[in-house]
């Protein structure tokens, strides 16, 4: 959820965040409207495979550009962006809107799960970890992006001989591996978008067979070598194809949306929530109505916030007069 490297990385990496954390609201959007879709469930069932992946892998691409800070500045960059937004919406959330005003019935389970905010925390983790990632790469500038590729593998393999079950470890497991896939791939990624059809569209069609044959196999998606090949090479489609999206009015709301895909997240589970038990509770509708009209306000209000961010940016990042002093004042 952060910016990239060069102006044309912007443009991609942004779409594809927002498409993927858009995917998110729509998915759980149907999943808690009190009157689910069953058509609408399984399409999200097949997005499984690639919509968190690609939110980790997508950050895992700028870690040597976040490695290369002096820590103090490394570790207190990934406090303001990502701890603080954690901190303050499991506050709002927790004594606003999950129960009702107070505190959440089983506190200590609320905060050690992180609830909807379970992304934040996994990926506070993945940074934490990777910090013993900084002295390797000035020591092996050529070799080092490989041990990205060997953790990556150390947790699929860990994931798949413990029979880990989604959760807060499970999910930190599971999809910081793709963190370390992205850092790893942050080296060939280049090389890769100038690759021939030839190469991604027989890969294309392959995801698109697996998908077929292992979603509705669900212990063949999470926390398996299978589910694993299959988000990497999916991952590798999208990749290939997004710098070669036509530019368009969806292209750049998506690339939008992207930039602010923090808001998008934090703030779209506790619309969802208030407008299921308020507004929507007081009126009768159609169930295809019901959560039709409940993605569109979901999505309609948290666009809202996006574009006030710059009025509340508080909300999302810890304001810049708490950052401690050193050479390196950059937002991060």
């Amino acid at each position: 959820m952060h910016g990239t490297e060069t102006a044309p990385r912007l443009h991609w990496m942004d779409f594809l965040r927002g498409i993927a954390v858009l995917l998110v609201v729509v998915m759980h959007t149907n999943e808690h409207s009190g009157v689910p879709l069953e058509g609408w469930a399984e399409a999200n069932e097949y997005l499984a495979p690639f919509r968190m992946p690609l939110l980790m892998f997508l950050s895992g691409v700028l870690l040597d550009r976040s490695l290369a800070k002096p820590i103090p500045t490394y570790a207190w960059g990934k406090i303001a962006a990502i701890g603080w937004p954690l901190l303050v919406w499991l506050v709002l959330y927790g004594v606003f809107v999950d129960q009702g005003f107070g505190l959440p019935a089983d506190l200590s389970a609320y905060i050690l799960n992180g609830n909807y905010l379970w992304f934040l925390i996994a990926l506070l983790a993945c940074y934490a970890a990777a910090i013993v990632f900084k002295p390797l790469i000035p020591a092996l500038p050529v070799i080092h992006h490989w041990l990205y590729l060997a953790v990556f593998a150390g947790l699929v393999a860990v994931c798949a001989v413990s029979g880990i079950e989604p959760g807060l470890v499970g999910n930190t497991l599971w999809f910081g591996a793709f963190f370390f896939l992205g850092a790893w791939a942050r080296h060939y990624i280049p090389r890769w978008i100038n690759a021939p059809a030839l190469l991604s569209v027989p890969v294309l069609v392959l995801v698109a067979f697996a998908s077929i044959a292992a979603v509705p196999r669900g212990d063949l998606i999470f926390g398996s070598p299978v589910g694993a090949g299959l988000s990497l090479l999916g991952i590798a489609v999208i990749v290939w194809f997004a710098p070669r999206l036509p530019g368009s009015a969806f292209y750049s709301f998506v690339t939008w949306c992207g930039r602010s895909s923090i808001v998008v997240y934090v703030a779209h589970f506790p619309i969802l929530v208030l407008l299921r038990d308020t507004v929507l509770s007081a009126v009768t509708l159609p169930q295809a109505a019901h959560v039709l009209v409940l993605t569109a306000a979901t999505l309609g209000i948290t666009l809202f916030f996006v574009w006030a961010r710059p009025w509340t940016p508080w909300l999302y990042a810890l304001p810049r007069r708490h950052r401690p002093a050193g050479p390196d004042r950059r937002a991060v």
